[in-house]
């Protein structure tokens, strides 16, 4: 079979001798194109298998070697343990869910460069044309399939932040984390977008946890969690939060007269433990 972009080159070249003569011949050509650009991407498969690798390697690293702890420092490799059933589960979800984003961009490009393809060729006078500027034509055409690659790391990537965000989710609920602090990802040429700029360090309640229950703490100037964005579900998002799961590292504007009561009474006991 002819590459993708041999057969691009053999359609333009048709038209642009013959022009728009039949439907039929239309069809043909729109065919041709979609199974040679099918050919000549990377296999599904391996896709796949690169996507499953890349997920379950975070798994591992996050959740078997106790990393995620570290965004959740009152928590315990004992929790996270606990919470393993729903975590495998999450990783299962997630990885199904890439699987279907690739797919279904695959078909999209492909579907965005014979949409092109038809819109030109359908627009040259029975007879062809003179006026055709081939390499235009065909970077216009073609544009959609060259982003391809780019589109499918960058699923790999995103899927990948969502996926320790979710993770990172599950052991907060289930946890009793009662308050995030945003963090932004900080890294050589990486842009955080303004509105996470500014939630830096801010420390935002979970709403209806524990604490709150027993009246011992409220919503702080940020306000609750669930009103936001959480770390990676926009695009390229790369920001993370600390959990917080003890009054005595909410900020005290955070902690109600009670809390601030209940937190002075264990201070106390600790020191006379001394």
């Amino acid at each position: 079979m002819a590459s993708f972009f041999k057969t691009i080159t053999e359609a333009i070249r048709y038209y642009e001798e013959n022009g728009f003569d039949s439907i039929e011949k239309l069809e043909t050509w729109i065919e041709r194109i979609k199974k040679s650009a099918y050919a000549e991407l990377v296999p599904e498969s391996v896709l796949n298998e690169t996507l499953n690798a890349a997920l379950r390697n975070i798994y591992t690293k996050q959740i078997d070697r106790g990393q995620i702890l570290k965004m959740h420092p009152e928590a315990s490799q004992f929790t996270v343990n606990k919470l393993k059933p729903k975590l495998r589960a999450e990783l299962d979800r997630r990885v199904a869910i890439s699987k279907g984003l690739i797919k279904l961009n695959r078909q999209q490009m492909i579907e965005k460069t014979t949409q092109r393809f038809a819109g030109w060729a359908s627009s040259i006078p029975d007879g062809g044309s003179r006026a055709v500027e081939v390499k235009d034509v065909k970077d216009n055409i073609r544009k959609a399939m060259t982003q391809l690659p780019f589109e499918e790391r960058r699923v790999l990537i995103d899927q990948g932040t969502k996926f320790v965000g979710a993770l990172n989710e599950i052991i907060a609920q289930d946890g009793g984390a009662i308050a995030a602090e945003w963090h932004i990802h900080r890294a050589p040429g990486y842009k955080n977008r303004h509105n996470h700029e500014d939630r830096d360090g801010k420390v935002y309640a979970i709403r209806g946890n524990w604490a709150m229950e027993k009246s011992l703490m409220k919503a702080g100037p940020a306000g609750y969690y669930d009103d936001i964005t959480k770390p990676g579900e926009e695009v390229f998002c790369s920001c993370h939060v600390r959990y917080m799961y003890a009054l005595r590292e909410l900020p005290p504007d955070m902690l109600t007269i009670k809390g601030q009561e209940a937190l002075d009474e264990v201070r106390k006991k600790r020191q006379a433990a001394k």
